[in-house]
């Protein structure tokens, strides 16, 4: 029997960089304590009516961090934004510059329209002459670019008219307690408002929840209802109720500029106004009211989701916050659409926010799994710094941190290792011994480490890794949850399955206390408990967890994710283990297309999933095709991994298993000897992959003829599997399987039939009725029957066994011919030599099909052939 490929995914620790948001001296604060009255210039009142309103709404919650993934991303986006301007900062220089610069870009937008022309050079000259309210309500130009660029999320604008957003708000601040004592409370207005079918529907299968209009909205103090509605539009009047002093949102009443007394009061509303949606009332058929509160400063939904866009942006500032925010969102096209603006925005001498907007763009490619483009922007990183020769800035320090992470998944597992090493040596310089930083980095050099199979290292970089996270974080810290999984994926490398279930069960309850059962980061630990469980022979409970992370990862990544190759690899090896080869093929076929596309053609992950793509065709008896995979598989391995790695020598343990099967058992032995010299230089003692080559070298020395030495070897991977695996595996039952052959082979029926017994109780608890290995065990136990001369009971396992073979296998499969050839023995002991003479020719006829006309399967099924043709004349 040939060894099984192990396959892996490591949880990978997120970089940290701290930020703090420095202030600038002199800031402006303009004075907003009167009101001018607006000059030359009358308002439209009828122009907001047709001013866009841009909705969102959520559910009314308490949130946690998880949620914001579930929420309407307009809504969490016009926070982000609203939260960078409030506290957005500038000195009376950079105030005046802004201004100018927001000019000259408004006199571009309209640049044949001589009165907006005129208002914008006024702009200019006399900024302070005029309150932002008036700008905003008695010109065009600054509501109709500002209301497109809220429409179109079009980020340069926003930058341009940050300062004059931001002065907006200050006056609205200043005012609103002026509009509150003038008006009384509750302050009633009104908007008019036209949607969509869908949109209506969306509003009153709401009611009691938040919405928000992400714009700046003017209302007003009359409440005539819009008539004129299309066909497929409905008419809202949104009644909008002011109860609170202290409001979420800022707002103001103003007049239009009139000599008329009676003229109404309209409300502006500073942007990303949120409302309860309180009630709604059919007016007429395409017309409702719909009764909306402006949330309080104190909306406990309000106040929870705003600490939760602090928290997440909290490593950033400025408007790369809102990118970040994007990114915690899985918003990923967003997020590198801001982060390509902000580069183009920032000036060649500030190297460091390029650094940074660097470092963002290869976390998005790296959390997309495209690490060749992630590499690429490290790489960019690294070279601005070292230019400037920030040496021991911490954003050089956070570069190679996530270089030698993107070099690890792109196979460069040398590489990674010297960069983590670079990495900890200027943290050491700059950081305390206890800085969590530090077990970010212990953990990527285990990883690296383990890659290269170098598992002692790995062990003693986790272990400090876990050393520091003691000391600093509370025990069901998240940080926990990785560490356990990687220190769990290392002893289940080793080969220590019951230690390593443990740490993954740890991990596992550690990421349910913050994350759902259908959240990514649990998906990882699902899969690698999966493996385990693949490892001990527990097929239902390892399909059921891989299974469980496929799904997790399907909807939370795209479907070429690299992660989602390592899951249907897993997956396959477990329909290859339950002799369901083609499924299993197709399985592995899902992981080399993914990972093809991901990597270069010479990634270890490619070879570990030719190595499984061999095994598959082996089992189906492509022995030509088998190799060719286990051929690139070699020349991979040999290129990329140091001469002592294990993963060679499961090459080479697969190698000689197909040259076995060829009947070229010299060479096969060649092959099992050189697997055996590296696990031996690599692994420990005992370790259970050790008992997988000793079987493969007592298969072959059994077949060339040496039952002393096979034995040895037999018993030697028997004991290895006693000691490490569950008394039910079906490896034991191999084990069992062939220590019987031997014992038969020296004429010892009655032991044999005992090792056969256990095979066959293992294999009917563990395996599906119509696996191949128990087609395999009956036909031994119907050869044992056969030598103690019970011909009819050899028959029925021989029967049985074949019945089992015309399921599960190919129908010019090997194993069939050697079951017509058992069965045709029995039937020439019987003196039924027609019979028999009909098995032997089938199985001369798959013999030609799959061997050589020199395999010794060919001539030994011919020679016997001529015999019963003989008996028959």
């Amino acid at each position: 029997m040939g060894i099984t490929n192990s396959k892996r995914q490591s949880c990978v620790s997120p970089t940290q960089i701290d930020y703090k948001e420095t202030t600038v001296s002199a800031i402006v604060v303009p004075n907003y304590t009167t009101y001018k009255k607006p000059q030359n210039v009358k308002r439209d009142n009828k122009q907001y009516l047709h001013d866009s309103l841009l909705m969102s709404i959520i559910p009314s919650n308490k949130y946690t961090s998880n949620d914001l993934k579930q929420l309407d991303q307009p809504f969490i986006y016009w926070m982000m934004v609203k939260l960078i301007i409030i506290h957005f900062k500038c000195d009376r220089d950079v105030h005046k510059e802004l201004l100018k610069n927001l000019a000259e870009f408004s006199r571009e937008y309209y640049l044949n329209n001589i009165n907006e022309l005129k208002l914008i050079d006024e702009f200019e000259q006399n900024y302070h002459g005029h309150t932002p309210i008036w700008w905003y309500t008695m010109t065009n130009f600054i509501r109709v670019i500002l209301n497109r660029a809220i429409e179109t999320k079009n980020i340069e604008i926003l930058i341009k008219m940050a300062f004059f957003i931001k002065d907006l708000y200050q006056q609205l601040e200043i005012l609103q307690m002026d509009t509150i004592k003038t008006n009384k409370l509750p302050i009633i207005c009104y908007r008019n408002h036209q949607v969509t079918n869908e949109e209506f529907e969306n509003i009153k299968n709401n009611k009691g929840n938040l919405l928000s209009f992400n714009n700046f909205i003017i209302a007003d103090s009359d409440h005539d209802m819009q008539s004129n509605s299309k066909n497929h539009m409905v008419n809202i009047l949104f009644r909008i109720k002011i109860e609170s002093k202290r409001t979420s949102t800022p707002f103001v009443s103003f007049q239009n500029d009139s000599d008329s007394v009676d003229e109404q009061k309209s409300f502006i509303f500073f942007m990303h106004s949120i409302f309860r949606i309180v009630d709604m009332k059919q007016i007429t058929e395409r017309s409702w009211e719909i009764d909306l509160t402006l949330t309080s400063h104190k909306d406990e939904q309000v106040k929870c989701l705003t600490d939760i866009i602090r928290q997440e942006t909290r490593e950033t500032v400025g408007w790369l916050r809102l990118a970040q925010l994007m990114s915690v969102m899985d918003d990923f096209d967003q997020a590198k659409a801001i982060y390509y603006k902000l580069f183009e925005l920032t000036p060649e001498n500030d190297i460091f926010t390029r650094s940074r907007i660097y470092i963002e763009l290869g976390n998005i490619d790296n959390a997309v799994g495209d690490y060749k483009s992630a590499h690429a922007f490290y790489q960019k990183s690294i070279d601005i710094q070292q230019q400037q020769q920030s040496s021991g800035h911490h954003l050089l320090r956070s570069s190679y941190n996530n270089y030698g992470e993107v070099q690890r998944q792109l196979g460069h597992y040398s590489n990674a290792l010297t960069a983590h090493e670079k990495t900890l040596k200027m943290k050491k310089q700059y950081l305390f011994p206890t800085d969590l930083s530090l077990a970010v980095t212990y953990n990527n050099m285990a990883l690296a480490c383990e890659s290269l199979a170098d598992f002692a290292n790995a062990l003693k970089f986790h272990e400090q890794a876990l050393s520091i996270k003691r000391k600093t974080l509370p025990s069901h810290h998240q940080e926990f949850g990785t560490t356990y999984n990687n220190i769990g994926e290392l002893q289940r490398l080793m080969g220590y399955f019951s230690v390593a279930l443990q740490n993954f069960e740890k991990a596992l309850n550690i990421r349910l206390k913050k994350y759902s059962t259908s959240d990514g980061p649990v998906a990882i630990v699902y899969n690698n408990i999966g493996r385990l469980y693949w490892e001990l022979g527990d097929y239902a409970l390892a399909t059921s967890y891989l299974q469980k992370s496929l799904d997790i990862k399907l909807n939370t990544n795209s479907s070429n994710h690299p992660w989602l190759a390592c899951t249907y690899n897993n997956i396959g090896d477990v329909h290859q283990q339950m002799g369901e080869y083609t499924d299993a093929l197709s399985y592995y076929q899902k992981a080399l297309e993914i990972l093809e596309n991901a990597f270069s053609a010479n990634h270890p992950e490619i070879a570990a999933t030719y190595t499984n793509m061999g095994r598959a065709h082996r089992s189906l008896a492509n022995y030509s095709t088998a190799l060719s995979y286990y051929r690139k598989a070699i020349e991979i391995q040999q290129e990329t991994l140091p001469s002592s790695h294990p993963s060679l020598a499961i090459c080479y343990n697969n190698h000689g298993h197909v040259y076995q099967l060829m009947g070229k058992y010299q060479t096969a032995l060649e092959y099992y000897q050189k697997a055996l010299g590296i696990q031996e230089k690599s692994l420990r003692e005992g370790h259970p992959s050790l008992a997988a080559t000793y079987n493969n070298l007592g298969d072959v020395e059994r077949q060339l003829g040496n039952t002393t030495k096979a034995l040895t070897y037999y018993e030697q991977s028997l004991d290895i599997k006693k000691n490490s695996l569950p008394s039910y595996h079906p490896t034991l039952a191999i084990a069992y399987n062939n220590i019987g052959v031997i014992y038969q082979s020296i004429n010892n029926y009655s032991t044999a039939l005992e090792y056969y017994q256990k095979t066959v109780e293992i294999q009917q608890t563990t395996l599906p009725s119509h696996h191949p290995d128990l087609a395999v065990f009956y036909i031994n136990l119907g050869a044992n029957y056969q030598s103690m001369k019970k011909y009819d009971t050899a028959l029925e396992y021989f029967e049985k066994a074949l019945e089992i073979q015309k399921k599960s296998l190919p129908a010019t499969h090997p194993d069939i011919a050697v079951t017509h050839t058992s069965i045709a023995t029995v039937y020439v002991h019987q003196g039924d030599y027609r019979s028999a003479l009909k098995h032997e020719q089938s199985a001369v006829d798959i013999a030609r099909k799959t061997f050589e006309p020199d395999h010794p399967n060919v001539l030994i099924f011919q020679s016997y052939l001529e015999q019963i043709r003989e008996k028959i004349k």
